[in-house]
């Protein structure tokens, strides 16, 4: 005769604070897709977000004022024949919307193409 005991591996218990009208709309989903539970839909939830963020790039964007930002655009392309504006953005850890701004305004000066 052969007993067999099964660990059962169980997962972390988490706190989690959700303002009351999103939690509204998480019980709402949960019927909705025919879900066990909060935590089976938060589960799921949580993990196609991590999926998703595990490809992206983290920028982090610095203080800029736009006379620095002009100047690093500028010294940015120094060498190079050419950048594309996520580049750029990603390299100086500017913000996309003065990134496309400065460019735009340096190009409108013909001093780059």
């Amino acid at each position: 005769m052969y007993c067999m005991h099964a660990k059962v591996i169980r997962k972390p218990t988490i706190s989690l604070r959700l303002p009351p009208r999103l939690l509204d709309d998480v019980d709402d989903l949960v019927v909705r897709s025919g879900m066990r539970s909060r935590t089976d839909f938060i589960e799921k939830a949580v993990e196609a977000y991590v999926e998703e963020m595990k490809d992206s790039k983290v920028i982090v964007l610095k203080p800029w004022t736009d006379k620095r930002a002009r100047a690093a655009v500028m010294n940015f392309l120094r060498g190079r024949s050419s950048a594309r504006l996520s580049e750029i953005i990603e390299g100086l850890g500017m913000d996309p919307d003065l990134a496309f701004r400065t460019v735009e305004a340096l190009a409108g000066e013909e001093r780059i193409e």
